[in-house]
């Protein structure tokens, strides 16, 4: 005679103290939450993008003293702030998505801490170095053509703002887009190497419309991106990942930012 089917205990012994709940999966979110998290993206790129087009007439029809704020020199900002609106919705998406669709904590279902103490001294310099290598590489192999990124810096506001948000929103941000959404569902399923393959190309793919018409800048931020994603492979962890890439793009930024006061914006020379 066979033994019967194991009954699972009812709901309300699981709450008796001492009972071991079930251990959740890993990540808790599936493939159709990050389709729907593309969907999302592109229907919230295309709606700040109509909003942007309504105050545009709105300016030019109903308020004719501040037209001097379309000016194309300030078209870099504007797109600066549409990217910035367009992360922080996403990054909403996400929580909520991990909080209140599945009801499990945030940081700790992108496996933001280590499972082991580390020290942030031993990947700040990881970001600096590669920061470094970045720049010698882009000066050895100069671009054949200026890239989108390079007008904008142009301009000093839209180039301290870019800085700005470059050190204090997008590693956070693309951290937990890339490597703490999207990775681990590409993990589960296809496994590590194709989950650091997939997450490096869509994170240069990201990047792309800034280095356009720049091949060694697209393969050097590629580069970077496998970088990002291999540290996040081996320490089972988004924070290693998080210092790396804060610290890279501060070394960036600050770089950037003693060549303009060495040199001034080249729209001044």
């Amino acid at each position: 005679m066979t033994e019967p089917f194991p009954v699972p205990p009812p709901l309300e012994d699981l709450e008796r103290p001492g009972t071991v709940a079930p251990a959740r999966r890993f990540p808790v979110w599936t493939g159709w939450d990050v389709l729907f998290l593309f969907c999302f993206a592109a229907f919230a790129a295309i709606m700040l993008a109509a909003v942007g087009d309504a105050l545009r007439h709105v300016v030019l029809v109903k308020l004719p003293a501040v037209r001097f704020l379309l000016q194309s020199s300030h078209e870099g900002i504007y797109f600066i702030l549409f990217q910035a609106v367009l992360d922080f919705l996403i990054l909403l998406f996400i929580y909520f998505t991990v909080t209140l669709k599945y009801n499990a904590p945030f940081l700790e279902s992108i496996k933001w801490a280590p499972r082991e103490k580390i020290r942030t001294t031993t990947y700040v310099p990881g970001g600096i170095l590669l920061a470094l290598t970045v720049i010698g590489a882009s000066t050895l192999v100069p671009s054949p053509t200026e890239p989108p990124i390079e007008k904008l810096l142009k301009v000093p506001l839209a180039a301290f703002l870019f800085s700005a948000l470059g050190v204090l929103v997008a590693p956070f941000v693309e951290e937990v887009i890339f490597r703490g959404f999207l990775y681990p569902v590409v993990e589960r399923r296809l496994g590590r190497i194709t989950a650091v393959v997939a997450t490096a190309l869509l994170f240069s793919g990201i990047h792309m419309s800034q280095l356009w018409g720049s091949w060694p800048a697209i393969i050097l931020i590629t580069v970077v991106g496998f970088t990002l994603s291999t540290v996040r492979a081996r320490t089972d962890a988004l924070f290693p990942s998080f210092v790396i890439h804060l610290s890279y793009n501060s070394t960036i930024c600050l770089l950037f930012l003693v060549g303009i006061l060495v040199e001034g914006f080249p729209a001044e020379k």
